[in-house]
């Protein structure tokens, strides 16, 4: 094809007819620039569908990922709720100490720590991708920032109030509690040591204990409270996430 351009070229400067060689030129220019055009969309509609292909992959691992907070949200209400268990069962011994059900071993529960972290895996390969730029719908791109903001707040008020058991209640168990009672086998003079405080009558007492009591519980209704935002806020990205890749095959 191309020695066939050469000899139409070479006839026409052979035979003087330069306007029409001129003509001819400009006309295999156009055409290698169109040609060049269409190349370049075909290779841009390539692209399109490896970028489409790639975004539905990264979009399917962030409900992977939603998922497992789901999971984790779940076990965080769990564990809120056995504290709530272990302070109700404290303020029983409190306030009604004829209540022979429930002794002080059952509330070593109220000291227990439990951290969440939301799983953002497939948020943060798509952040350096930059696939974000791929999704069509600004909502979902919204969406998916915000539900990661709301649940990287909610993971610092949970060490928060890790940090408020350990350094307010466990501190206070260590410095006022007569901890030997419980760990007897830790003491090789055990047998000689002879008990000093009356852990029940010092909790029943304790104005400082009881208001620990409060200040544990409400932060627990706080965490249940976020968690069960945090699974309804999941749920609905989710939802979010299949209506688009549907609409996206369509």
């Amino acid at each position: 094809m191309i020695k066939f351009f050469r000899k139409i070229r070479q006839k026409m400067l052979n035979e003087n007819r330069f306007s029409k060689y001129l003509l001819y030129a400009i006309g295999e220019i156009l055409l290698v620039v169109i040609g060049i055009l269409i190349a370049l969309q075909i290779n841009n509609l390539n692209q399109s569908r490896q970028d489409q292909s790639q975004l539905k992959s990264s979009l399917e691992f962030v409900k992977q990922n939603l998922n497992e907070d789901i999971k984790n949200l779940n076990k965080q209400i769990e564990y809120n709720e056995h504290i709530q268990e272990a302070i109700d069962i404290s303020f029983r011994i409190i306030f009604l100490p004829e209540d022979e059900n429930y002794t002080i071993d059952q509330i070593g529960g109220i000291v227990k720590e439990r951290d969440f972290y939301t799983v953002k895996t497939a948020f943060k390969s798509m952040e350096t991708g930059a696939h974000f730029k791929w999704i069509k719908d600004q909502n979902l791109i919204e969406a998916i920032y915000l539900y990661y903001a709301d649940t990287d707040r909610m993971s610092k008020m949970v060490e928060y109030n890790n940090q408020f058991a350990r350094e307010k209640i466990e501190k206070f168990v260590y410095d006022e509690w007569e901890l030997g009672t419980y760990f007897s086998d830790l003491n090789p003079y055990d047998d000689q040591r002879i008990p000093r405080i009356d852990n029940t009558t010092l909790i029943k007492e304790s104005i400082v204990f009881e208001n620990l009591l409060l200040g544990r519980k409400s932060k627990t209704m706080s965490e249940i409270k976020w968690s069960k935002r945090a699974i309804n806020n999941a749920t609905k990205l989710i939802n979010q996430i299949e209506v688009y890749l549907i609409e996206q095959n369509k």
